[in-house]
This record gives structure tokens, C-alpha cells and sequence, in this order.
């Protein structure tokens, strides 16, 4: 059953496996790159990397941050919004969510900037997070600085348009808003469809009322058979002979 509860932000006794385990990942990861061990220059996401098949980085920049601040706001948000993303999909489809939105985010910000440009955060999943619980939740209140209520739609949808509007305006964006908004993108169409399987009934139902091809009546068929005995096969146009084919199927 799910739970919607949402009463337990900010309370780790109401925090959720898998953004435990992001929270202690991304923390852990920064602290080696910063105290320990330099990964940036191994792991960071660069901008051309299918030249080199560097296919890893589209997921370990995703744990790298360039310094505390830019880890404490990921992480902040991860915190506040992660478990009930979580609680509504599952944990399972939670982490698709999250590395799925990095990916996607991490993909569309090479495609804009230039080869020589890296990038490095959680932002993208984290967008990511945030779609999903626009989806999920659209008419649920959040609360910007902690004081200016707004509705999760309407907050998803303004910092959507910032983000667009701050990617056509340069190369990928000067803090990879192409990756915000690849992120935010697909953690909302992916929460929209696991969250709301009728959503996804009746797209399907539509597509296939759309497709379908009228039935055939003996009568049409019988009509068919006489032309083509009276004059010969040659004489049926195109859509006489597909009805005859798909006669022959029933």
C-alpha cells in the first residue's frame, strides 16, 4: 500500500533506503575528491565524452559537487522531496528515476556545450526528483526559503522556464542548465507514467481505437471475390487486396 504521508520532512526517522544511501554516496564521494583523492579529473562528465567511450561519467559525475554549497543544496533537496518520490514509486524505480534523470540531463548538456567544458552534480537527478514530485503530487504545497508557498506544478513549471530560457541563452548553460532541465523532464514524464498507469490506459486505448482498421463484412468480401472471378486479380486495387489478406487472417 502506498504511503502518502507526508509529515515526516526533515525527520530522519521518516527517511527512505534509497535516498539514505544517495545521501551517504554524494557526501562520501565529495569528501574523498576534496580531502583524500582528486576524482574530478577521472570522473567528472566532459563534454566530448564519446570520443573517448567515456560512458561511465554520464553516472559518476553525478556523485562529484564543486564545493559545499553546490552539495548542500542537492543534498537539501534529495532530503526534502526524495522519500516521498520514493514511498510513490518504490525503491527500485526510485534509483532508475534518479540515475535515469542524470543520464538524460548529462546527455543533453554535451550535445550544447563545447568540447573543452566538464560538469559535475547531483543537480540533474535532483531535477529529476523534483519532477517526479510535481507528477506525483502537482497540487501539493512547497515552500520557497521556507516561507512562500507554491504549488509543486507551478514551481516545477517556473523553474522549468528559468532553466530553458538559461540554456538558450548560452553553451549548456554556465551551471549546466541543460542538464536541469533534461533531468527535471524526464523525472516528470517517468513518475507520470509509473504514477499514474490510466494516464498511460488511456494513451494506449486511444493509440489503438486510432489504429484500428474497420471490420469487413461478408458483403465486401463476397463483392471482392466476384470482381476478381469476372475480371482477374489484376483488377483489385491496393485496398481490395489488403481486405482480402486480412480476410484470410481471421
Amino acid at each position: 500500500m502506498r504511503n502518502t504521508s507526508y509529515t515526516h520532512y526533515g525527520n530522519p526517522r521518516g527517511m527512505t533506503y534509497g535516498v539514505q544511501m544517495l545521501l551517504v554516496a554524494n557526501i562520501a564521494a565529495a569528501l574523498i575528491d576534496w580531502l583524500i583523492f582528486p576524482l574530478k579529473p577521472f570522473l567528472q562528465l566532459s563534454a566530448n565524452w564519446i570520443s573517448h567511450f567515456g560512458f561511465w561519467e554520464l553516472i559518476t559525475y553525478q556523485f562529484l559537487h564543486q564545493g559545499p554549497m553546490h552539495l548542500l543544496a542537492n543534498m537539501l533537496g534529495l532530503y526534502f522531496l526524495g522519500p516521498e518520490v520514493e514511498r510513490g514509486v518504490g525503491t527500485h524505480r526510485f534509483f532508475i528515476l534518479y540515475f535515469m534523470s542524470g543520464i538524460l540531463g548529462g546527455l543533453g548538456w554535451s550535445m550544447l556545450s563545447p568540447d573543452w567544458h566538464s560538469c559535475v552534480g547531483a543537480s540533474g537527478s535532483v531535477f529529476g526528483v523534483l519532477g517526479a514530485y510535481a507528477a506525483l503530487h502537482p497540487n501539493r504545497e512547497l515552500y520557497i526559503w521556507g516561507v512562500l508557498p507554491v504549488k509543486a506544478w507551478a514551481l516545477v513549471l517556473g523553474l522549468g522556464a528559468y532553466e530553458l530560457f538559461h540554456t538558450l541563452g548560452g553553451p549548456g548553460g554556465a551551471v549546466a542548465n541543460a542538464a536541469h532541465l533534461g533531468g527535471g523532464i524526464a523525472g516528470y514524464i517517468y513518475a507520470l507514467i509509473i504514477g499514474h498507469p490510466n494516464f498511460m490506459r488511456k494513451i494506449r486505448w486511444k493509440a489503438k481505437i486510432r489504429n484500428a482498421q474497420p471490420e469487413i463484412t461478408q458483403n465486401e468480401i463476397n463483392r471482392i471475390l466476384d470482381k476478381a472471378a469476372a475480371q482477374g486479380m489484376q483488377s483489385l486495387t491496393r485496398d481490395e487486396r489488403a481486405k482480402l489478406k486480412r480476410a484470410g487472417k481471421r
